[in-house]
């Protein structure tokens, strides 16, 4: 839960130091001021967030089931992208959107999917910090053939060791300094995607990169009384 509270606060301390940033570098501009207007109504979200994910700690308590809703993956990802414009500004990280505009939505958890997405895109500016010019690639596919979304997160970081592959899902795992993680994201993302009825695919090069490729069912797949559970998640780690 302290993991998951701390993505939100993550998002509105990126949000808080932007405008800062922007107020500092001199006079502002209209449309500087008019984005003020939408990174506060998104500091506003995030906050309710946090007490959303407080409510969900009581009602997980009394077995309820996760709010799903009808949501958009582009917006969704374009949204959680917003929130992390700091960092990837402050990384240097040019970011590359290559959304099919046909993707539909899918019945889900968006903020539980929003915090897959954040995790991810800190990961990838995290492996890239020593990269002179580091470059996210976000791809969003419709795969026709199993009616599921595909998400695929590519970056140019310094990749991932074989070693640590068979361990990359695992709880309080991680490769971080002291201070900058606890190994519960990956671990937590792997959750949510299997709670969707999803998995997630992953492929790294050391010294190269790695992709995250994650499989999202387009609806529910059992009644929403059963928790929308879906059928076993599952992980799969490879060498490009």
């Amino acid at each position: 839960m302290v993991h998951e509270i701390n993505n939100p606060i993550a998002g509105i301390l990126n949000l808080n130091m932007l405008i800062k940033r922007i107020i500092n570098e001199g006079p502002l501009e209209q449309k500087e001021i008019n984005k003020f207007g939408d990174y506060l109504d998104l500091m506003e979200k995030e906050t309710r967030r946090i007490s959303q994910i407080v409510t969900n700690l009581l009602s997980f308590s009394r077995h309820n089931q996760m709010a799903l809703e009808r949501l958009s993956v582009n917006r969704l990802i374009d949204k959680t992208l917003i929130l992390n414009a700091n960092l990837l500004k402050l990384h240097q990280i040019r970011v590359e959107k290559k959304f099919d505009p046909k993707v539909p939505d899918i019945i889900g958890s968006e903020d539980q999917l929003q915090q897959v997405f954040m995790n991810l895109i800190s990961n990838a500016v995290e492996a890239m910090e020593s990269k002179a010019e580091g470059v996210l690639s976000i791809e969003t596919r419709l795969a026709s053939s199993e009616q599921r979304i595909v998400v695929k997160f590519s970056d140019n970081g310094i990749g991932i060791p074989k070693k640590n592959f068979s361990r990359l899902f695992e709880p309080f795992f991680s490769t971080k300094k002291d201070g900058k993680g606890v190994g519960l994201g990956l671990s937590v993302a792997y959750g949510i995607i299997k709670e969707h009825g999803g998995y997630i695919y992953v492929e790294s090069d050391l010294g190269k990169g790695t992709i995250f490729r994650v499989n999202l069912a387009l609806r529910p797949v059992t009644h929403m009384n059963e928790n929308y559970g879906g059928s076993d998640g599952q992980h799969q780690n490879s060498n490009r």
